[in-house]
């Protein structure tokens, strides 16, 4: 599968006219009504979706690209677009550089899966730096196609032979486990999961030599985000876990997996 498969011409836009973050997502929610799949959608709703996500934390990863994202009941496939802003626009990118490239995705929500694969495939270009100045110079909507037929995304990728690491991240704040396990989700193409579980001091009370430190009352949920990582991939999503946790009450551990088979739904 291609990239251009999944982005029509006319979601292509050369130039922009906007100056701040908001104009920006007001403008990438207009480009992507030109497709046909979204073309009876208000366009308030896709804004509104793009700038609910915007605010677990920016989709700016640096070397001037951006990813927004949503996903949506009423759609039912994946429309990509690409809008070029050369002058560049503050968007809250990592290392604080004016984002120039917005690569923009609305999916269903029923298709979590195919939607990370995507996110992690554009997410690639951040690695290539000569291609990203050559969309940011193109003169045209064609030229722009053209060097997207340089970047396949394929599903084959998914069982590459790569070193594993397992990820855990131990939720004990309730307030923060939407925005975790979001930002884990967003990050990752691979198996995620969540196990429910209760703070040790749970089990304790009920031993007669502890009976006087904890009681029922003391009872702290603890939730676990666990996830397949590439290896190479971990720093970054502890970085991003981190953009969104602040204080207790948030444990991350990450360890080497020396065997790893299968697959998981999200």
């Amino acid at each position: 599968m291609n990239l251009i498969e999944h982005i029509p011409k006319k979601c292509i836009q050369i130039g922009s006219a906007s100056r701040s973050k908001e104009e920006t997502l007001h403008e990438i929610a207009a480009l992507l009504l030109k497709s046909n799949a979204l073309s009876k959608m208000d366009e308030d709703v896709i804004y509104g979706a793009l700038s609910e996500r915007e605010r677990i934390g920016s989709t700016a990863f640096g070397k001037s690209i951006a990813i927004p994202h949503c996903s949506l009941d009423e759609v039912e496939e994946f429309i990509i677009g690409l809008l070029v802003a050369k002058q560049g626009v503050d968007f809250g990118s990592l290392d604080k550089k004016p984002t120039r490239l917005f690569f923009c995705i609305v999916g269903p929500k029923t298709k979590r899966g195919e939607h990370i694969q995507i996110l992690s495939s554009i997410s690639k270009l951040l690695k290539t730096p000569d291609l990203t100045e050559k969309l940011v110079h193109a003169k045209n909507e064609e030229e722009v196609k053209t060097l997207l037929r340089e970047i396949p995304l394929r599903r084959e990728e998914a069982v590459e032979k790569k070193d594993k690491c397992l990820l855990s991240v131990f939720v004990q704040r309730e307030e923060t486990f939407d925005d975790i396990l979001q930002t884990v989700s967003a990050a990752l193409k691979g198996s995620v999961a969540v196990i429910e579980a209760n703070n040790a001091g749970y089990y304790l009370h009920k031993l007669p030599l502890f009976a006087s430190f904890w009681s029922e009352q003391t009872r702290i949920s603890t939730r676990i985000i666990m996830a397949v990582v590439d290896k190479a991939l971990s720093n970054d999503v502890i970085r991003r876990i981190n953009l969104v946790v602040e204080g207790k009450g948030v444990l991350i551990t990450v360890s080497d997996l020396s065997y790893t088979a299968g697959d998981i739904e999200f």
